[in-house]
């Protein structure tokens, strides 16, 4: 072999750079499509989030929730201070409203913590 010429490549060679060529194409194109049906996945999934959001809409719509007790005697306003009397015979916790009103809530104790109402 002279060094001047240039030695072309064999068959083999070109077989295996030609195989990696197809490979990378292969690669990127698989890639593309995997990323492809991942963004229709979303799409689909975002679609039935909002639809199922429009439907708790037209729900919440037709069949709104109900207001207060028309019975609950809570007064309707701020609440102006608290009293917690404990150890006597008719623990209590005592609310007086903004609008002078009181409430009276008994209190028991249950594993060692109090609970009022």
């Amino acid at each position: 072999m002279n060094p001047a010429t240039p030695s072309r490549p064999g068959a083999e060679t070109i077989k295996c750079l030609a195989l990696i060529g197809i490979v990378g194409l292969i690669s990127v194109g698989c890639s593309a499509k995997q990323s492809s049906s991942e963004a229709i996945n979303q799409t689909e999934a975002i679609q039935r989030l909002d639809y199922r959001l429009q439907q708790l809409e037209r729900r919440l719509d037709q069949d709104p929730s109900p207001g207060p007790d028309p019975g609950d005697k809570t007064p309707a306003g701020p609440v102006k201070s608290l009293t917690l009397r404990l150890g006597t015979v008719d623990d209590r916790l005592r609310i007086y409203w903004g609008d002078g009103s009181t409430s009276n809530l008994p209190c028991t104790e249950e594993q060692n913590t109090w609970v009022c109402g």
